[in-house]
């Protein structure tokens, strides 16, 4: 942008990048801190905002953001670029999957946060207000966190706003691989109205939830998935040269998700992988007991798209072992 980009003490002049931190509290160990880049072009564009590690232990949007800080081009860049490779520090440096070690809370069901809560709700209120508030979009890059394997995917929630809700479909579409999910007031499917997406969307923001990874992993496939839907936003928005790649593959809807659960307990014999289509009725795993006797034969109560599989091998009464998309080509 012709302009400075500021927040707080961070300066980046047209052209330019910089990089540092913005304090939101602190612990007896030190200060809690949120690590920012800020990409400056040198023309005039629009302010897109990139956050990953809202839940620190899924590295590949970790990773994505931080591949794209790397290979920035200010001078040759309109817009601006606000990134966030780790939103939430104390988790990464703690592998602490879901939920923050300092106060226990999920950053991605708080949202809006509050100025006078704790280290996670003030967190949640700085990222909203401070980092993704001065953007017009926004993309909410996440992976399934430790013991989850799930199909990529990317959401947006509605907003009501025409215009806004045009552009945010649009480039979900053109982030995922295949599988869009576009969340309405009736909160079947994700962005959820507690999350940081939906919050932002309902700010005005165009707000993306992309998923891609999962498990604890690092494979270089899940980053390129990030890595390309970024890219096709950019392109899309006209920030950098070149027109979007739209996905090879079909375009699946996401109406609803479906969570199987165990009723005994028992080793877990799973018969069916993320991504596969799911018949009503359909056995999708076997229950064992310490004997090898089968006790419980799961079954799936409809059809769908397996899209989230839990990777635990024991299982207790009521433990979750599948969550399945119903879906309809779109």
């Amino acid at each position: 942008m012709r302009t400075p980009l500021v927040i707080r003490d961070l300066r980046a002049a047209p052209g330019t990048l910089t990089r540092g931190f913005l304090p939101v509290g602190e612990t007896v160990a030190g200060p809690v801190q949120i690590p920012v880049a800020l990409c400056n072009g040198a023309e005039d564009g629009p302010i897109l905002c990139l956050t990953a590690g809202v839940h620190a232990t899924e590295y590949p949007p970790i990773d994505a953001v931080m591949r794209v800080i790397q290979s920035l081009d200010p001078a040759g860049m309109r817009g601006a670029v606000i990134a966030v490779p780790v939103v939430n520090l104390r988790m990464f440096e703690s592998r602490s999957p879901f939920v923050s070690p300092l106060d226990g809370l999920n950053l991605n069901k708080i949202a809006p946060g509050s100025a006078e809560g704790s280290l996670s709700q003030v967190l949640a209120q700085v990222l909203l207000t401070e980092l993704i508030g001065r953007a017009a979009v926004h993309i909410d890059l996440h992976g399934g966190d430790l013991g989850e394997m799930l199909l990529p995917f990317a959401g947006y929630a509605l907003s009501g706003r025409a215009e806004q809700d045009a552009l945010g479909e649009t480039l979900a579409r053109l982030y995922s691989p295949g599988l869009v999910s576009l969340a309405g007031s009736e909160g079947l499917v994700p962005p959820f109205p507690d999350g940081i997406a939906h919050a932002a969307s309902q700010r005005g923001v165009v707000s993306i939830f992309a998923e891609a990874g999962g498990n604890g992993t690092l494979e270089e496939a899940d980053v390129q998935i990030h890595l390309t839907g970024i890219l096709n936003v950019m392109r899309h928005l006209g920030m950098i040269p070149g027109s979007p790649v739209p996905p090879a593959g079909p375009r699946i809807l996401a109406r609803e998700r479906v969570l199987v659960r165990a009723t005994r307990a028992g080793l877990l014999r799973l018969k069916v992988r993320i991504g596969d289509a799911i018949a009503a009725g359909q056995e999708v795993a076997e229950v064992c007991n310490l004997f090898g006797e089968v006790v419980e034969r799961v079954r799936a109560p409809g059809a769908g798209l397996a899209g989230l599989v839990w990777a635990h091998k024991v299982v207790h009464s009521g433990d979750p072992i599948l969550r399945y998309w119903v879906v309809e080509p779109s």
